[in-house]
């Protein structure tokens, strides 16, 4: 008997010191703008939070250096083997490719991970968090997960060191949600984020969006003409009308009579110009929807009522036909040109240096708003967190991509001071430690399903790894396509049921986004069906899995269930019957 423990104990002891030299050390590979590539083996220095660290300080990351690739043996995998990658924001692939590159460099969460038979681990990259792309390469069946820094592409002198702690996760917490919580946990524990029970203490506006759903509704967009590029106030396309201000009114007293009182109404497109018309300028509301008087009246009507009102306004897109347009609020690219945005309904957009934007617009926007009726609620900013932070080369307004996360932060604190919170269109977590409420997480299968996502292939569906972060913390919506979820789309019509099933799996806030303000009655099962939902939002989503073939468990902080049911066939649960195709939350009991 002696000996048997004693061999268990080598064997233990052997397993042990395996895994924990798998993280002894990492692979660096370092290629040069001239094309020369030079490999080392730098050994990773243990933290006292438990973590591997990789560090190479500012002074060696010098300019001659194209990029850099970080490879750990336990980032490998073989073809077959049981496991998954994971990437941001809410990807995860099996190992069943035999050849392939999936490079992600749009990181808004600055992690990713890995589960193999020989260590689960998850990576937090914590010095320069804008300048890496996610990659896992596939070839003869082996995979490999790493991050490549972007060096040249910084643009700047690197402006802090290079920082990624690799965190091997062990027991329970051996899976995407031991890799959620591990990032939740230093985003917690650093105070780069508050839970939303805590914040709602001194934001009487953030406890009413926590327990509301999000109505927004679409004035009115121009149709550019592309052989116009430069709007002028000669040329601007006709501005047509989905609604008007009085239009609004009526949907919010039909809204009021049908018992719906937690809602939060959004103007879209209310300006001047309508959606994305004249950006920056804001001022007076489009006259073709009623103008300042009939919108002043609106806004009051809704506060009457008991709503939350608030607007869309957007940053990120500058128009020449814009009174406010200035070409020294562009931002420029290095070769000094503006940074030219997409084509949209005020024609060629810019988009504007976030330096300039915070110190010379948004006060006098914020102000004017104010006096517009709107002093509480989420102010909405499109595109914000949907893209990463670019640079700017103006030598007047210098930013590198960190500085213009901080002036983007800086603006989420003057919609706090202004109005009472801020939401934006997407989940880039650089304005984490400001944002209340994203639209949407994703954009998964809609992409998917069209073929969209060409360097994507190596992945098999979505799962909440976003919301296993910062449900509890920023109020989402988990995908572009849960919104208005009750609508078939016209081309996928397959997704139908995980539209709506996901967005409850997720744990989602209603969000609806109209033209014509039409299917009010769905909006209003789906409001009474959120009711006995709500008390959820203020808890963490602590794990989420499947338990059956299409059948999945959320389970939350304060031990409350849903458990989602894909299948054509009803699944027992605790003794009750969970309906096919349908969901079913249940309660912790204690």
């Amino acid at each position: 008997m002696k000996k048997f423990f004693c061999l268990l104990f080598f064997v233990f002891a052997m397993n042990f010191t395996f895994a924990s030299a798998l993280f002894d050390n990492v692979t660096v590979i370092t290629k040069s703008i001239d094309g020369a590539e030079k490999k080392s083996v730098r050994i990773l220095k243990k933290q006292p939070d438990g973590a591997y660290r990789f560090r190479i300080p500012i002074k060696d990351l010098t300019r001659d250096i194209l990029h850099i690739d970080i490879i750990g043996d336990f980032a490998k995998a073989k073809v077959g083997e049981d496991g998954y990658f994971v990437m941001p924001p809410n990807s995860i692939g099996s190992f069943v490719h035999e050849s392939g590159i999936y490079h992600q460099r749009r990181m808004g969460l600055p992690i990713f991970g890995m589960k193999n038979p020989r260590a689960t681990w998850v990576a937090i990259v914590k010095g320069l968090r804008f300048e890496f792309e996610g990659r896992v390469e596939v070839e003869n069946g082996n995979y490999v997960q790493f991050p490549r820094f972007l060096i040249k592409d910084i643009e700047f002198a690197p402006y802090e060191d290079l920082i990624v702690d690799f965190y091997e996760l062990k027991g329970d917490n051996a899976n995407y949600c031991g890799m959620g919580k591990a990032y939740r946990k230093y985003q917690l524990d650093r105070g780069e984020v508050k839970p939303i029970k805590e914040r709602i203490k001194t934001s009487p506006s953030l406890k009413f969006t926590t327990e509301s759903i999000f109505m927004r509704i679409k004035h009115g967009t121009k149709r550019p003409d592309k052989n116009y590029p430069t709007q002028t106030l000669e040329n601007e396309p006709f501005i047509p009308t989905a609604m008007d201000f009085d239009g609004f009114m009526k949907k919010m007293q039909e809204i009021y009579d049908r018992g719906m009182r937690k809602v939060e109404m959004c103007f879209v497109g209310w300006n001047i110009g309508g959606f994305d018309g004249r950006f920056p300028d804001l001022f007076p509301p489009e006259p073709k929807y009623g103008g300042e008087a009939k919108m002043k009246e609106a806004i009051a009507m809704g506060k009457r009522l008991g709503f939350q009102m608030t607007n869309h306004v957007c940053n990120t897109d500058f128009y020449r036909v814009a009174k406010r347009f200035d070409e020294y609020a562009i931002s420029k690219m290095i070769n000094g040109n503006m940074r030219p945005y997409a084509f949209m309904s005020g024609g060629r957009a810019y988009n504007p240096c976030f330096q300039v934007v915070c110190d010379r617009y948004v006060d006098e926007d914020y102000e004017g708003l104010n006096k517009l009726g709107f002093t509480c609620g989420t102010q909405h900013i499109d595109v914000t967190s949907a893209i990463m932070p670019y640079t700017c080369h103006d030598p007047r307004h210098p930013c590198n991509r960190k500085q213009t996360a901080d002036y983007q932060n800086k603006i989420g604190e003057k919609c706090r001071k202004y109005f009472g919170g801020f939401s934006s269109e997407a989940g880039y977590d650089h304005v984490a430690k400001t944002l209340d409420y994203v639209l949407y997480t994703n954009t998964f299968f809609r992409r998917k399903d069209k073929g969209w996502r060409v360097n994507h292939l190596l992945d098999d569906r979505t799962i909440p790894l976003w919301q296993i972060i910062y449900h509890g913390i920023i109020l989402s919506n988990s995908d572009w396509d849960t919104v208005d979820f009750y609508r078939p789309l016209k081309n996928i019509p397959e997704c139908t049921v995980w539209r709506r099933l996901q967005f409850w799996e997720y744990g989602g806030r209603p969000s609806f986004y109209w033209y014509n303000g039409k299917y009010m009655d769905e909006v209003q099962k789906i409001y009474e069906r959120y009711q006995p939902m709500i008390y959820l939002q203020y808890e963490f989503m602590d794990f989420h899995g499947e338990i059956a073939p299409q059948v999945f468990v959320t389970r939350y902080s304060d031990g409350s269930e849903v458990i989602t049911n894909y299948t054509k066939q009803q699944f027992s649960y605790k003794g009750e019957v969970v309906p096919a195709e349908d969901f079913k939350l249940f309660k912790n009991k204690k």
